[in-house]
């Protein structure tokens, strides 16, 4: 039970971290299909129809380029069932993610902090372009150097906007563009074999490992809700709230998760500098 929370925790904050590094990119992935439904609705004093998914594609990938740091801010909440023969086991694990990102040279600090079913762990990380610094409760640790290259490796490609476009062309059909207030709002209800195929795509997409990928594979999602919110005058992204139902089977047991993720982006352009503290070069010594 441990392993499999462990590892789909970590497939997930994949996908988060995708939408962290992208920030708009991620809300322009959506826009990529041009043959989804767009609704023309309008709201008071406003001329202009909503734009088409290519026309938002195209303005959130000009404020996305310009984007030089930003904030992200993600709670994750998991209901977990585990079947084993005639046992049952139920878990809650709630997981909340607060990000300071600059993107070039890439400069991330994080905090988080895991709940599972009231055991709580914290963890404060600075990621840099060639390490991890990581404290886990009051004590900085050191991570293998294979595993920080594979990290870092998966931050950086979570950061390429060409990449994360595509993966949306596989649920084009199920995207749906609204308005809400100052907010562009991109709707999908993804279900069948479409939510899978935008499973594997946000893993290939951001290098995950064979364990990770044959993780997925095991997976039958049942179905996956997204929305995008982009602000009507900047053009970038505001929130994502994700909603996905999934299963999956090994070794006689079936486990089953209702996940719940929020994550809201701001201080755009604001985040001036993050520095490694003194105590952290020290431990990685």
């Amino acid at each position: 039970m441990k392993k499999w929370t462990t590892m789909i925790i970590g497939a997930l904050l994949v996908v988060s971290l995708a939408a962290c590094g992208n920030d708009k990119d991620n809300s322009a992935a959506p826009a990529t299909g041009s043959g989804t439904t767009t609704e023309s609705s309008k709201t008071e004093g406003q001329s202009a129809a909503v734009p088409t998914l290519d026309e938002l594609l195209a303005k959130t990938g000009e404020a996305t380029k310009a984007l030089k740091s930003f904030t992200t801010e993600a709670n994750i909440d998991q209901k977990i069932k585990l079947d084993a023969g005639e046992q049952s086991q139920d878990q809650q694990v709630k997981t909340s993610l607060k990000m300071d990102i600059i993107k070039d040279p890439m400069m991330i600090y994080q905090e988080m902090e895991m709940d599972m079913s009231g055991q709580k762990q914290n963890v404060k990380q600075y990621i840099t372009s060639d390490n991890i610094y990581s404290q886990v409760g009051d004590q900085w640790v050191s991570i293998p150097e294979a595993q920080t290259k594979e990290l870092i490796e998966q931050m950086k490609a979570s950061m390429n906007p060409e990449k994360e476009l595509d993966q949306f062309k596989k649920v084009k059909e199920d995207i749906k563009i609204t308005e809400e207030g100052d907010s562009y709002v991109l709707n999908a209800d993804v279900s069948g074999d479409n939510v899978k195929e935008l499973g594997k795509a946000v893993m290939e997409q951001n290098g995950s490992d064979a364990q990770m990928q044959a993780l997925l594979d095991q997976m039958t999602i049942k179905s996956m809700k997204m929305k995008y919110m982009i602000n009507k005058e900047t053009f970038l992204l505001e929130n994502i709230d994700v909603a996905m139902v999934m299963e999956m089977e090994q070794n006689g047991q079936k486990m089953t998760m209702d996940m719940k993720m929020d994550t809201s982006f701001s201080n755009h352009d604001k985040v001036a500098e993050i520095k490694v503290p003194q105590e952290a070069l020290d431990a990685a010594k």
